[in-house]
């Protein structure tokens, strides 16, 4: 079982790896410059992690993790509401502290068949769970289901394909990267959800949000 010192140390090599990595290009940084982040020699990191892509995918890892289980649904279609609005609040949250994945994401996923495996398991989950959420919140009638021949996963599929790929566009773009311009991916998100919210379901998200 791994020490809590040896813990300690392998959380604060990814802490600085992500920092460095958010800040930077993940091509960039090195290990020792992870290790120096980190105020730990080579050797102790080396201990840790054998190369870089064994920190991207532990990093993701702990991603996935925040990820999963935000989308349980509830009997009470005002908690369902809730949980929408509390999501969009802590996941821009969670994709700030994390941009360099959603910045770097097409070319990591290709670099590395491990980390595309670990993506693919967590991106199934995530849909699968935001699927079953969006069905009760059309049972409740909070929400309608966009007009035939277009389905409720097409729907889902645009609020996901722009969650995706919001930071790749920042950084396409040259735009600074800062938390309000990732936050800005919501007033997206919403453009595209607002028109398919009922009138109670409008008016639940618009009290919460408030």
């Amino acid at each position: 079982m791994r020490s809590k010192t040896s813990a300690r140390t392998r959380a604060k090599v990814l802490d600085a790896a992500r920092s460095l990595f958010n800040e930077q290009c993940t091509a960039d940084v090195s290990l020792d410059d992870i290790a120096e982040a980190a105020r730990i020699s080579p050797e102790d990191l080396s201990y840790h992690f054998r190369d870089k892509p064994e920190i991207i995918r532990a990093l993701f890892e702990l991603y996935g993790r925040a990820l999963d289980g935000r989308w349980y649904p509830s009997k009470d279609p005002a908690k369902n509401v809730a949980v929408m609005a509390r999501n969009l609040t802590e996941m821009s949250s969670l994709r700030w502290d994390y941009r360099f994945f959603q910045r770097e994401m097409t070319l990591l996923l290709r670099a590395d068949p491990r980390l595309r495996a670990a993506y693919d398991a967590v991106s199934e989950r995530r849909l699968s769970e935001m699927r079953v959420f969006a069905q009760q919140l059309v049972l409740q009638d909070m929400v309608r289901v966009p007009r035939l021949p277009r389905t409720l996963d097409d729907l889902l599929m645009a609020v996901w394909l722009i969650s995706e790929g919001w930071q790749a566009w920042l950084d396409v773009t040259g735009t600074p990267a800062s938390p309000d311009d990732v936050g800005r991916l919501n007033d997206l998100l919403m453009v595209v959800i607002d028109p398919y919210l009922t009138d109670q379901g409008r008016e639940l998200f618009e009290k919460l949000v408030q």
